[in-house]
């Protein structure tokens, strides 16, 4: 082969192995370079997700302080307990009484008759003892029952990631949010819902107001606009906030 053509044949095998270097030592800053991280989700609603499930929920009767009785508002509570159990309730009731130096709280009496007043005795209700280590203390009689409720899926407080050095590090330049982000909010959003299904599915329309529309019917047959009329008045500061 003339020296030209074997020069011309050379040139191609040198830019693939110059290219093949570069990528060498590329590859060899890798562990330097932010990777993409596919396992770890950025939509706060899949790192935590709320779920349906049977949970137990609990109401405290601190008693003692009127007499072993209950007092207005521990009455006005329980009623509102026993009337979330008949609504939602799964299985029966248990009923904590503390028990300090071998000696049970007479409050468990009041509790009782104010359950066989409602209609729940038996079978629908237990009794277990527990030990508080403290007599000065205030131990409440704990009543709890199993309802279905919308959980976040894990505990919230995941601070395996150190937010404040995340900057000047690999994980820092992901420019992905903490994992813990978003946890607070799905919590008190899951508590706040009234019926936990509304989160599986959305609940039938309601009849619709039959005045209202016979009204707005009315209004266009005479022609007339049928949208309500929002009247606002400007304040005067002077007469609507008292001067000294």
């Amino acid at each position: 082969m003339p020296a030209a053509l074997h020069s011309l044949a050379a040139r191609p095998l040198a830019r693939a192995a110059a290219a093949l270097s570069l990528l060498l030592a590329l590859g060899a800053c890798r562990s330097e370079i932010a990777q993409p991280d596919l396992g770890y989700p950025n939509d706060y609603r899949v790192r935590h997700p709320i779920a349906l499930a049977y949970a137990p929920t609990e109401l405290d009767l601190f008693l003692g302080h009127n007499g072993y009785g209950l007092d207005e508002r521990q009455a006005r509570d329980l009623q509102q307990f026993l009337q979330d159990y008949r609504e939602h309730g799964r299985g029966g009731i248990l009923v904590l009484v503390p028990v300090t130096g071998g000696k049970g709280g007479g409050g468990a009496q009041s509790v009782r008759a104010s359950l066989a007043s409602a209609g729940l005795a038996g079978h629908q209700v237990r009794y277990q003892n527990y030990s508080t280590p403290d007599a000065a203390l205030a131990s409440p009689v704990r009543l709890s029952f199993t309802k279905m409720q919308a959980k976040v899926l894990g505990a919230c407080g995941d601070w395996r990631q150190d937010l404040n050095g995340e900057a000047a590090s690999v994980e820092g330049w992901k420019n992905k949010p903490y994992p813990n982000m978003g946890c607070a909010y799905q919590t008190a959003l899951a508590n706040q819902v009234d019926d936990p299904v509304d989160f599986v599915r959305p609940r039938a329309e309601t009849r619709s107001d039959i005045a209202r529309r016979m009204k707005a019917i009315d209004d266009l047959r005479k022609g007339q606009d049928p949208s309500t009329n929002w009247k606002s008045q400007a304040a005067d500061v002077s007469t609507a906030v008292g001067s000294n």
